[in-house]
């Protein structure tokens, strides 16, 4: 009789197992229907990678690449010694360089005073002493006004301490007939900026003095590249004995600056009008 019972009471079990099996499996399908309902509302019934297609919805991708933050632009350094400079924005004045250059092998550079009339394109010349773009035009014409040129007593990047710019004084008032202007102390006050434009650069210069002085070229007389000898120049300048001689002492060139000076006729065969400017910012 114990034996019979015995037998029941495994039976019994062994049935409420099965049920309780049955019954979660049946919770488990109810509550994976209800979550895959809610996903099918959530994203507008299109199918989940839970729903076991295999697949990822192209939308992923999409909105993870509109989310990714864009690369910032990095400037392009020039690759001259004015690459060492930082950049204080872009260029801001369109010139005829490109093609001024496309028509002249020996072209590199071009030069640009606001307010001041001068805006031409430079040229270099291998001979100092007769220097052909100084009697001829772009072309290689014969012209009386020749063209604003550099020679080769300097390097044609502007490098040097100090770079010397030639150009004619003509009573058309073109080339460098300008620079006399200067020599006027309101237009100097008015008027600080001479802007040089290379290919991949524009070097900014403060003008520093207008003045006439000795016709002497004073890159045979001193070394620029001695501490000493360029403070001896800069020094002198301040006695030059010359009533219409401007200066802007806050723009004082010291050694390791990087200056210019425009060169040009005046009544004195044997002087020359000056107007010297400090590079004071760089653009690329």
């Amino acid at each position: 009789m114990v034996k019979g019972t015995n037998k029941g009471i495994v039976i019994a079990i062994v049935a409420a197992l099965i049920v309780i099996a049955v019954m979660v499996a049946a919770i488990t399908y109810i509550i994976r229907e209800e979550r895959y309902g809610q996903t099918q509302a959530t994203d507008g019934g299109q199918q989940s990678p839970e729903a076991g297609t295999g697949e990822i919805d192209p939308a992923i991708f999409e909105q993870i690449e509109n989310n990714t933050p864009e690369e910032e632009t990095v400037a392009t350094r020039p690759s001259g010694w004015y690459g060492l400079y930082e950049s204080s924005g872009e260029p801001e004045h369109e010139t005829g360089l490109e093609s001024a250059s496309a028509e002249c092998d020996d072209v590199y550079a071009w030069i640009e005073i606001p307010g001041g009339g001068i805006d031409y394109p430079i040229a270099y010349c291998e001979d100092a002493e007769d220097p052909f773009y100084f009697t001829h035009d772009i072309h290689g014409n014969p012209d009386d006004k020749g063209m604003i040129i550099t020679d080769s007593m300097n390097s044609d990047d502007f490098s040097d301490p100090l770079t010397l710019i030639y150009g004619h004084n003509p009573e058309d008032g073109t080339m460098f007939a300008g620079l006399h202007r200067f020599r006027d102390s309101d237009f100097f006050e008015e008027n600080q900026c001479i802007n040089i434009y290379l290919s991949d650069a524009e070097l900014k210069y403060r003008i520093y003095a207008c003045f006439t002085g000795s016709a002497d070229n004073m890159l045979l007389a001193y070394d620029f590249n001695d501490p000493a000898q360029f403070g001896e120049f800069f020094d002198g300048l301040e006695d030059i004995r010359d009533l219409s001689a401007n200066f802007r002492e806050e723009a004082r060139p010291s050694f390791g600056d990087h200056v210019i000076g425009l060169v040009t006729h005046c009544d004195d065969e044997n002087k020359r009008l000056f107007v010297y400017g400090v590079l004071d910012e760089v653009r690329y």
